[in-house]
């Protein structure tokens, strides 16, 4: 059985300090030990003096039984009623009350961890879940880029046997084109042969007119030869140059479909070619309107988690800052349709905000990895053509994603739009 001890009594006693107090401004006035005097001034008996106003009532057994009639459920306790009546066996009575009490209380405590606990558990099973989903389809994804991967050999195979026939092809093209030239030289020759021959000709007419006709018939089939050879051969370099350009682009995207190897742009292309977005004439990039603006873009918005709730809710605990800046932004999230991912530092609570946040994207950085990191490998991850708005006050992180093409945000600008 707990022991009654003053504490216990504290609404009992503070009721009959009330009712001395009320009662000296009657008249006649009430009685009441004069010990208490020094407390009616008082809004709340201190625990030290409670001790000492107990002893003070106790004393005065008629105050007391005046009192005790007063004492309704609505203002003082059942332990305080109990004890200011002061029947015989008050005090087990008054302990079984408080071993109930107790009991009760460490039952609701028992309840409330088994709920934490509870929550805790549901949460690491969604997080498994979720990562054992990311899996299978990071598992999916590799065996369709291998079936490409496959696809493009094949055709690169094809490709190459393809230029073969062509460099086949034009090797004989430059042979018969060589043969064609050297028929051609040989019947200039024998065109230029022919005037030495005209006086022979004049003296036998029947045998140099046939001779000078079948002459010239094999010039002109020289001739026509090397044109058509000329223009196959030039067909046949157009015909290698296109192919050569057609493999190049299909050994390019063969490469950058490899496992391992980026299919993004480079650091250096995407800086170049993300532009930030333009701010209204006269606002200044460091306001609240400025973050406004931002916020209402299409732009993906990457906030610096602790940076911001810290700045924002400095007298809390960790937890409730978090807390605190999730439900903000959930709600600008939801009146603005806003594309919002909170990066937090620490991954020891993976998925503990999962349920509550559906809007907002909560991500923890890895062990070993700080928010940092995982904001500026966010910026390289997002295309290029995708505007980036980074919230933070870092000076770690600003000039990096300044040059990646990103708007920046301060944390004390954000918080002005929550």
């Amino acid at each position: 059985m707990s022991e009654v001890e003053h504490r216990h009594l504290r609404s009992a006693l503070e009721f009959a300090v009330l009712i001395a107090t009320e009662g000296q401004k009657r008249r006649p006035p009430l009685n009441f030990p004069k010990e208490l005097k020094p407390f009616l001034s008082k809004q709340r008996i201190s625990t030290g003096a409670l001790g000492r106003v107990r002893r003070i009532i106790e004393s005065d057994g008629v105050f007391r039984s005046a009192i005790s009639a007063g004492a309704l459920p609505e203002l003082v306790d059942d332990v305080g009623r109990l004890w200011l009546a002061g029947e015989s066996g008050w005090e087990q009575r008054a302990g079984s009350l408080l071993d109930a009490e107790a009991a009760d209380n460490e039952s609701r405590d028992l309840q409330r961890d088994l709920k934490r606990s509870e929550k805790r558990r549901v949460a690491a099973e969604q997080a498994a879940a979720r990562i054992q989903a990311e899996v299978l389809v990071r598992d999916q994804s590799i065996a369709t880029h291998l079936t490409e991967l496959d696809e493009l050999r094949a055709d690169v195979m094809k490709a190459t046997e393809a230029l073969s026939e062509v460099r086949t092809e034009l090797i004989d093209t430059r042979n018969e084109l060589r043969h064609a030239r050297d028929r051609e030289a040989a019947a200039v020759r024998r065109a230029d042969a022919a005037p030495s021959d005209a006086g022979i000709a004049e003296a036998r007419p029947e045998a140099a007119t046939p001779n000078a006709t079948h002459d010239a018939l094999v010039a002109a089939e020289a001739s026509r030869a090397a044109a058509a050879a000329q223009t196959r051969l030039e067909e046949a370099l157009d015909a290698s140059r296109l192919f050569t350009g057609e493999l190049e682009r299909l050994l390019t995207g063969a490469d950058d479909d490899l496992p391992g190897r980026s299919t993004a742009p480079s650091s250096t292309s995407r800086r170049s070619e993300r532009t930030p977005i333009p701010l209204p004439g006269g606002v200044i990039s460091t306001s609240a309107q400025a973050a406004e603006h931002l916020v209402r873009s299409d732009a993906a918005i990457l906030v610096d988690g602790y940076n911001v709730a810290k700045l924002g809710w400095p007298g809390r605990s960790l937890e409730e800052q978090r807390d605190a800046l999730l439900n903000r932004t959930e709600n600008l999230a939801r009146r603005h349709g806003a594309d919002v991912t909170i990066v937090f530092d620490g991954d020891s609570v993976v998925g503990a905000h999962a349920n509550r946040h559906r809007t907002v994207r909560v991500v923890f950085s890895p062990a070993g990895v700080t928010a940092d990191d995982v904001i500026r490998d966010e910026v390289e991850r997002l295309p290029f053509d995708r505007s980036i708005v980074v919230v933070t006050n870092d000076r770690a992180i600003v000039d990096d994603v300044r040059r990646a093409g990103a708007n920046v945000v301060p944390s004390n600008a954000f918080i002005a739009t929550l």
